[in-house]
């Protein structure tokens, strides 16, 4: 076994701090390649070519506000009619291509941008608060926040409060979510402090609702299972790594790094990293809510980061996360990982 490609968890640094990893937050691996011109819209359904034609009109009006804002003084802004673009926010399911098209802005747009999760955020937000990370984030032209997320009041909170300091600012926000911003929470709030926070972020907003099917799952995931008879252990020793390395643990050491490690730091598994092998996965119990979120945190990072994962388990991955989690206020998120592991997982089932 060629040893050189190997790594070990012991091996990979996670106390990058967290001020260099905002900035070299650049558009994720998978996506480095995404472009308006190999997107492909699907002649079904309309609305992914009139999304795609809106979002290359926003690139432009983007440059051309971000050329007159350099005027030196107000007046000179004032009379060359500097109007600042409305954010966006791109609505639609899994799988429709949505993180194609935030990528393709990053990687069209000539000035500054910065890609985060909604997860991401959230963590960053914690870490630094909110006004000192706006403060960071307004250094950027345009943050591409990929996934906001409604499930958790809480958090749906803290993505609105982001989002109206950072409107005070240059910087325009452009989002992916799976729910338009007037169903954010309904249920949830207290129905007049939700409705006097919620007209703030739709007036900040252009909307657009992109159709369209999942392209990696239909109905439920349908992860790829190894039907060779070969054990996970085979499968490590013959993954070729192309240009980092391969990495393999148990699914206890798994947890236990990231109760360890902060979770914004997780992505420095990317930066090492071509294949995960994960030994005796397992469903996570009623008392590892924690821990389960954590895990649907890192399948993004590692997809954002076109990273192979391997498993070797007795049960279907659609059983890892409990009924009370897929239906619960995380189910977008669940679900969102369930989806992506089924385009990037291959699983050795080890039940006799």
């Amino acid at each position: 076994m060629d040893t050189g490609s190997q790594i070990k968890l012991s091996q990979i640094v996670f106390d990058t701090p967290i001020d260099s990893i905002i900035n070299k937050n650049k558009i994720p691996l998978k996506f480095q390649h995404c472009s308006f011109d190999n997107y492909i819209p699907n002649k079904d359904y309309p609305s992914q070519q009139e999304i795609k034609e809106k979002l290359m009109d926003f690139v432009r009006r983007l440059e051309e506000y971000n050329k007159k804002k350099c005027c030196r003084t107000f007046v000179e802004r004032f009379v060359k009619n500097t109007k600042k673009p409305k954010g966006i926010y791109l609505d639609g399911g899994f799988g429709v291509g949505k993180t194609h098209l935030l990528s393709s802005i990053g990687n069209t747009y000539k000035g500054k941008s910065i890609f985060v999760s909604f997860s991401e955020l959230m963590y960053l937000i914690a870490y630094f608060n909110l006004l000192p990370l706006v403060e960071k984030m307004s250094e950027f032209d345009v943050v591409l926040l990929d996934e906001f997320e409604l499930d958790d009041p809480g958090d749906a909170m803290m993505g609105i409060n982001f989002i109206r300091e950072i409107s005070k600012t240059d910087t325009i926000v452009v989002t992916t979510s799976n729910t338009t911003p007037v169903a954010l929470g309904g249920r949830k709030f207290d129905i007049m402090v939700f409705k006097e926070r919620i007209g703030k972020l739709v007036n900040y907003f252009d909307t657009y609702a992109i159709d369209g099917q999942d392209y990696r799952v239909t109905k439920t995931p349908k992860t790829e299972y190894d039907s060779s008879k070969k054990t996970l252990t085979d499968l490590y020793s013959e993954y070729q790594p192309k240009n980092r390395k391969k990495l393999y643990l148990t699914f206890d050491e798994l947890i236990n790094m990231m109760r360890s490690v902060h979770p914004v730091r997780y992505t420095n598994l990317n930066e090492h990293v071509d294949a995960i092998f994960i030994e005796n996965l397992r469903q996570f119990t009623d008392d590892e809510l924690l821990d389960a979120l954590r895990f649907t945190y890192l399948i993004d990072i590692l997809y954002y980061g076109a990273v192979d994962i391997y498993a070797s388990t007795d049960i279907q991955l659609w059983h890892m996360f409990s009924d009370d989690l897929k239906d619960g206020k995380f189910k977008n998120k669940v679900m969102r990982c369930l989806s992506r592991v089924s385009e990037k997982g291959v699983f050795v089932n080890t039940k006799s």
